[in-house]
C-alpha cells in the first residue's frame, strides 16, 4: 500500500511539474512575441529620426518571420505518464493482494483443516482466485452443515483510480464473508442478526427475512455488548441463547472489525439451502491478523450452537405463528397478484376487440351485430325451461 501511495505522489510531483513547465514556456513565447512586435512595427519610433527618402522593395529583401511556438508536449507526456503509472500500479497491487491472500491462507489453514473433512476444490487447500481484488474458498465434510464458502472481496489495489479513492476516504476495505449452509432437521425456526447500529435500519430493509420477523432487541441479556452494535430478532429469547458472555467479550474486543451475524430459516442466498448463517468480518492489517483467526473460530462454534439450540415451546409456537402469518399474507399477495393480471388481460381482449370493431365497414359491423343477437338469442331459450300445458 506504501508504494500505491509512493506512485500517486510520484505522479502528482511529476504532473504539477510539467504543468508549472507549460506555463513558463507559454510566457517566454507571449514575452518574445511583444518584444518582436516592438522592434518590427514602427510607431514607437519618433519621427524626426526617420530620413525623408523613398526605397524600393526588391525580392532579395527578407521579411523577418515571427518565431514558432514550440511543440506542445506536456498534454502527450500527462498521458505517458499517467499509463506508466496505471500499469506499474496493477502489477504492485495485484502483487499486494496476492501476498495478503497467501497470508490469510497461511492463517486459516489450520482452523479450516481441523473442523472440515475437505478443504478446496481439489481435495487440497485451494483458494480459488476471481478478479485481482476477489478469490473465494470453499470447505465441505463436517457435521451440522453442507458447506462453508468464503468470499474475499479486497481493496481494488491494482486500480489507479480505485487507489485515489481509498486515498481521499471513499474506498471500501478488505472484507471476509462466511456464509454456511446448515442441515434442514438442525435448526429451529429463528432469524437473528447481529448489526452495526449505524446500518440496522440499511441492513433490514436489504434483508427481507429480517424485515419480516425481525424487530429490535432491548432487553437485559444484551447490557454487556457494546452501544456500536444493535441485535434483531424474531423471539426476545434468542439474544440470551446466542450471546453468551465469553462470545460477547470477543466481539466487543473486535467490533472494529465486525460488520455483522445473521442466522437464519429464510435465507435467500440459495434456495436449496434455506437455513444459514452469515458473518461478515473486516480483514485486518497483517500484524493482527491473528484476531480475525480468532473470529472465524468463533464463527464456526456457531454452527454447533445454532444446531443444538432448542426453543422453549412457547417461543418456538411464535417463531412458527410469524412465519404461518407470513406464509399467509405471501400466498395473498400471490392471489392478488393472480387476479390483478387477469383482469389486465381482460382489459387489453376487450380493447383490441374496440380497436378491431372500429376498422369494420358498415356492413360488416351490421353483420357481427347480427351474429351476437342470434348467440344472445339462442343463449336465453335454452338457458330456460318452456312448460307446454294442454287442456
Amino acid at each position: 500500500m506504501k508504494i500505491n501511495k509512493l506512485i500517486i505522489l510520484s505522479l502528482f510531483v511529476l504532473l504539477f511539474s510539467l504543468f508549472s513547465l507549460s506555463i513558463s514556456q507559454s510566457n517566454d513565447v507571449t514575452t518574445d512575441s511583444e518584444e518582436f512586435i516592438n522592434y518590427d512595427g514602427g510607431s514607437e519610433a519618433p519621427e524626426d529620426k526617420i530620413p525623408p527618402t523613398t526605397t524600393t522593395t526588391t525580392d532579395n529583401d527578407k521579411i523577418p518571420s515571427p518565431p514558432k511556438k514550440p511543440n506542445n508536449w506536456i498534454l502527450e507526456s500527462c498521458f505517458i505518464l499517467l499509463i506508466i503509472g496505471y500499469i506499474a500500479n496493477y502489477f504492485i497491487g495485484s502483487k499486494a493482494n496476492r501476498e495478503l491472500i497467501q497470508l490469510w491462507g497461511a492463517k486459516l489453514q489450520p482452523v479450516f483443516m481441523s473442523n472440515f473433512s475437505k478443504t478446496g476444490n481439489r481435495g487440497d487447500f485451494t483458494i480459488l482466485k476471481v478478479n485481482p481484488s476477489s478469490y473465494s474458498f470453499i470447505a465441505t465434510g463436517r457435521n451440522n452443515c453442507f458447506g462453508l464458502q468464503a468470499s474475499l472481496d479486497l481493496k481494488k489495489r491494482h486500480d489507479l483510480f480505485s487507489i485515489l479513492l481509498d486515498f481521499i476516504g471513499y474506498g471500501n476495505p478488505d472484507r471476509m464473508t462466511l456464509e454456511i449452509a446448515m442441515n434442514k432437521e438442525n435448526m429451529d425456526p429463528l432469524v437473528f442478526a447481529l448489526v452495526k447500529t449505524k446500518a440496522l435500519k440499511k441492513f433490514k430493509s436489504d434483508n427481507n427475512d429480517v424485515d419480516l420477523f425481525c424487530s429490535k432487541y432491548t432487553g437485559s441479556s444484551i447490557n454487556t455488548l457494546s452501544n456500536s452494535f444493535g441485535v434483531l430478532c424474531d423471539t426476545d429469547i434468542l439474544p440470551s441463547l446466542l450471546l453468551k458472555q465469553q462470545e460477547i467479550q470477543v466481539i466487543n474486543q473486535n467490533e472494529n472489525l465486525i460488520e455483522c451475524f445473521h442466522f437464519t430459516d429464510h435465507s435467500l442466498i440459495n434456495p436449496k439451502y434455506p437455513k444459514a448463517l452469515k458473518f461478515v468480518f473486516k480483514i485486518p492489517k497483517a500484524s493482527e491478523m491473528d484476531k480475525l483467526v480468532l473470529l472465524t473460530r468463533v464463527a464456526l462454534h456457531y454452527i454447533d450452537v445454532v444446531a443444538n439450540l432448542e426453543l422453549p415451546k412457547n417461543y418456538k409456537a411464535k417463531a412458527d405463528k410469524l412465519r404461518d402469518k407470513a406464509k399467509e399474507n405471501i400466498e395473498k399477495q400471490a392471489q392478488l397478484e393472480r387476479q390483478e393480471e387477469i383482469q389486465k388481460k381482460k382489459f387489453e381482449k376487450k380493447l383490441k376487440e374496440k380497436e378491431a370493431i372500429g376498422k369494420l365497414t358498415p356492413e360488416q359491423q351490421r353483420k357481427k351485430d347480427e351474429k351476437e343477437y342470434q348467440k344472445q338469442l339462442k343463449k336465453r331459450t335454452s338457458g330456460g325451461k318452456t312448460k307446454v300445458i294442454l287442456g
